[in-house]
């Protein structure tokens, strides 16, 4: 405060004695007598004096309002400017996190490591830093991916590492673990493909380079980020929130030992289905078929023993009861009497919700597997009557199967010879709402295809052949107008 009036008191004293002596200096009196002319400077200093006080207790209280309330404006700033300093730095260790979420991100940091929770294999945790050993922590980061921005990984480290020398180069390497499930074993995290399935004994494991230690004896004491995970490099077990622990080592490059260990539980919610997920689905789908099987069975009001016979063959191949205990097949065999014994009693099944189902859980390739499955049921009496076609349409579009698959598949499965009545749509692939030319073109690749197979060296195929001509010869009467026989 005396910092501040000190200077304030010395400007107005020097203030008045200069307008004093000016004054004094272009008065008018100045041809007067010396008392005159100090008589009358005094006066006029006196007055200047009165309006300089005047000025400086106004001074003198404006500065005391400012030094009362400071203390509370200073602290304000000050708490303003921390706040600014943690959201900015926020904003850059988290990579603007506050745009709206995507890939697999659901809009918080982690909870156990954003705060340096530091957790150890024996399940224990402690806020502090050691820094007598390596502490590592993981939590949610943005980067920019072109236009967007994608959710990272990011694994941060401090504390000690000890090298066999001075300038010695280093990596780090980390293994990701699902441990949600506390009581249960450790999930490992497993390679994504770029195609095809996935690999289960694929663990994944990223590496990358920290660079130079300067020193033997290294003490990282702030925390410093050394890696950057992306989501779409691994497959996780399950969907949903998960508990992710990070198996963290800092290895010698050039012996691959390790120098320094570390372990770190982190937080993710993940929107993509695990590979456990999509096992899950698989059994599901598969007990799904099953229901469809029996259904496609019992379509004509009669579920005979060679459908049960192949439903049962399925189940076994798909159930995995070759390598189960005998209790278990037994159970599962009393499991599929009694599914039997339901149908037989005339029991039915809302077809169409089940094929929703297992659109939203199988592949295509799963759904050509089941639709084989019943493609089979249906054939296996010998004859394929026109409610079952009509049923097997139904199930191929539930199943969002198109019908030029459907007919190779019929075609495969079910020949023209089991076939009660002839379904140009089924066999030829002809419908109603084709125009003339469509039908020619269509009937004309069918011609193509089995006019080849008449000199076939086996006599099914030569026999199925000739009854696809003929079918072929009709339908060119009947869609076309067209008598190849005149």
């Amino acid at each position: 405060m005396l910092r501040i009036l000190i200077p304030v008191a010395a400007m107005v004293v020097g203030v008045a004695a200069g307008v004093f002596i000016g004054m004094r200096r272009r008065s008018p009196q100045a041809t007067e007598s010396d008392s005159a002319r100090l008589s009358s400077g005094v006066a006029y200093a006196r007055m200047v004096l009165a309006h300089l006080g005047n000025w400086s207790a106004a001074i003198t209280r404006w500065t005391t309002g400012i030094v009362r309330h400071l203390p509370d404006r200073v602290g304000q700033t000050v708490s303003r400017i921390r706040r600014l300093h943690k959201s900015a730095g926020a904003s850059r260790m988290n990579k603007e996190e506050d745009l709206p979420p995507t890939g697999n991100r659901d809009g918080q940091d982690t909870a156990e490591s954003s705060q340096n929770q530091q957790t150890d294999p024996s399940g224990k945790s402690d806020r502090t830093v050691d820094l007598t050993g390596l502490n590592c922590r993981a939590r949610i980061g943005r980067e920019p991916k072109g236009d967007t921005w994608q959710t990272v990984l990011i694994v941060d480290i401090c504390g000690v590492i000890e090298a066999p020398d001075d300038g010695h180069d280093v990596d780090l390497k980390a293994a990701l673990s699902d441990v949600t499930d506390r009581k249960g074993p450790a999930l490992p995290a497993l390679v994504r493909p770029k195609q095809g399935p996935i690999n289960r004994t694929s663990q994944f494991t990223y590496q990358t380079q920290i660079g130079r230690l300067c020193h033997q004896h290294t003490v990282l004491e702030d925390w410093m980020a050394v890696a950057q995970i992306s989501p779409e490099w691994l497959v996780l077990p399950r969907q949903g929130h998960r508990e992710l622990r990070f198996d963290i080592s800092i290895v010698s490059r050039s012996t691959g030992e390790q120098l320094a260990t570390g372990t770190c539980i982190g937080a993710f919610e993940n929107i993509e289905i695990g590979y456990l997920d999509i096992d899950d689905n698989i059994q599901r789908a598969k007990t799904l078929a099953v229901g469809l099987a029996f259904s496609v069975g019992a379509a004509n009001n009669a579920l005979q023993e060679p459908e049960i016979n192949v439903i049962h063959g399925w189940v076994r191949t798909n159930f995995g009861s070759g390598d189960a205990s005998e209790g278990a097949r037994l159970e599962l065999e009393q499991a599929l009497r009694k599914t039997a014994a339901f149908f037989l009693r005339g029991g039915r099944l809302n077809l169409g919700d089940i094929c929703k189902e297992i659109v939203e859980i199988a592949p295509m390739v799963g759904r050509l597997d089941i639709m084989d499955l019943s493609l089979r049921v249906a054939g296996a009496k010998g004859q394929v009557t026109a409610a079952d076609i009509r049923l097997l349409k139904d199930l191929a579009q539930w199943l969002q199967i198109d019908r030029g698959r459907l007919r190779t598949m019929v075609e495969k499965t079910l020949p023209v010879s089991m076939h009660q009545s002839e379904d140009a749509e089924m066999i030829l692939g002809v419908t109603t709402e084709m125009n003339k030319d469509e039908v020619r073109h269509q009937l004309n690749r069918e011609y193509a295809k089995w006019s080849s197979r008449v000199i076939s060296s086996d006599p099914a195929i030569r026999k199925q052949a000739d009854q696809m001509l003929n079918l072929i010869a009709d339908a060119r009467t009947q869609y076309i107008g067209v008598n190849l026989s005149k």
